[in-house]
This record gives C-alpha cells, sequence and structure tokens, in this order.
C-alpha cells in the first residue's frame, strides 16, 4: 500500500478528484482511499503545514495503516536561479535535507530518494525549512545545498528511513522563493497541483496494479 503525503487540501484535491477518492477518516488527520475498483489501495493524508505535522502524518500512514511506501507531493519554492526551471515544472526528488536545523553546528546529513520512482522526471535536491522562504537572502543560504525548498519533504524522508521503508517524492515549482513569492504561490497553486495530479495519478496506478501482479 502506498501512503502520499499532502500538506493541504487544496493541494491534494486535484488528485483525489482524478482518483475518485473517498473520504476515509478526519481525525486525527484528513484521510482519503482511492475507489476500490484501482486496484492495491492508495491511502493520501493532508498533514497541515510544517514538518511537525508531516512527520505524525507520515507515522500515521505507517502505523495504523501499514502502508510499505511513502510518497511526498505538492508545491516547492525554486532556489537554483537556474532559468531553465520555471513555475509548473515538475521534480523527482533524489535528496532530502533539513536547512533550518544543524547538530553542534553540523548539519543535517541529506536523506536519499527511491530513484526507482517517477523516473520520467528530472532529479533535483530538496531543502525542507519550518518557515516559507519569502526572502531573496535566505533563498541564497540555501542554494548552497540544494535546488528546491518546501516545508514538509525531509520529514516524511526522516520517518521513512525510521521505519525501513521507501520514500519517493514529487514536487512542483510554485514560486521563486523571493520577496514576490506568496503572491506567486497564491497565484499558482491551482495550476501546479492539477499538474502534479495529472502525472503523480498514473504513476500510482501503474505501480499499485504491478504490486498487485507480483502478488
Amino acid at each position: 500500500m502506498v501512503g502520499v503525503v499532502y500538506a493541504t487540501r487544496r493541494e491534494a484535491g486535484p488528485l483525489l478528484s482524478v482518483m475518485s477518492a473517498v473520504p476515509h477518516a478526519r481525525r486525527p488527520f484528513l484521510t482519503f482511499q482511492g475507489a476500490a475498483d484501482r486496484g492495491t489501495p492508495c491511502i493520501v493524508v493532508v498533514s497541515g503545514m510544517g514538518k511537525v505535522a508531516a512527520t505524525a502524518a507520515a507515522a500515521h500512514l505507517v502505523t495504523v495503516h501499514g502502508v510499505a511506501m511513502l510518497v511526498s507531493a505538492g508545491l516547492c519554492g525554486r532556489l537554483t536561479p537556474d532559468l531553465r526551471w520555471s513555475v509548473g515544472d515538475l521534480f523527482r526528488i533524489s535528496t532530502a535535507v533539513e536547512g533550518d536545523c544543524d547538530r553542534f553546528g553540523r548539519a543535517e546529513p541529506p536523506v536519499s530518494c527511491d530513484a526507482g520512482w517517477f523516473g520520467r522526471l528530472a532529479p533535483a535536491r530538496l531543502v525542507t525549512c519550518d518557515r516559507p522562504v519569502f526572502d531573496a537572502a535566505q533563498r541564497s543560504r540555501l542554494s548552497g545545498i540544494g535546488d528546491l525548498v518546501d516545508m514538509e519533504g525531509a520529514a516524511v524522508a526522516r520517518v521513512a528511513g525510521l521505519y525501513g521503508i521507501g520514500c519517493a517524492m514529487v514536487k512542483g515549482i510554485s514560486d521563486a522563493a523571493d520577496e514576490k513569492g506568496r503572491r506567486e504561490l497564491g497565484r499558482n497553486i491551482d495550476r501546479v497541483s492539477e499538474r502534479i495530479a495529472r502525472f503523480l495519478a498514473p504513476e500510482l496506478s501503474t505501480t499499485r496494479n504491478s504490486e498487485s501482479h507480483e502478488i
């Protein structure tokens, strides 16, 4: 079973629609399950924003729903100055690291993500911070350790590692993580979320069908 973690209901909405997902529970997290005729069940959880919320939701998927794979999906800001990357571009996350956490002056080591998923997408390194990055100076600092920034991904990857299961991520650029980022995110959230859903839904279906055949 695959568990998909989104930060917000608005981001998750397009995927839930494509999957014909139905509500499963409201507490402790808002969760949805794909229609029964679509193969092995896929659980989608809306965690809330931030690393603590994502950690709790991912652990809930593992311990309560017994998922064998975690997928973190949603929006991200662009840290890299590479102009070839623009709003709406999707990426497979190769590594995820906490950008606002260190241990006695040493940065946290990045966590590798499952390279067998989302192979059609270009890889990128993700930095996860508890606060949104809408500041050019902070963006410049974080660009030394990653290409994209979000508020949940590294936490999901860490939970997967603790439980010994796989983790994959697909992220879509919504803004440039600068002073205009908040406004850009609000303007682009629906379009980018739709694009993620159109990519992710068939990927999940193919994976689930493959798993069903192996069983």
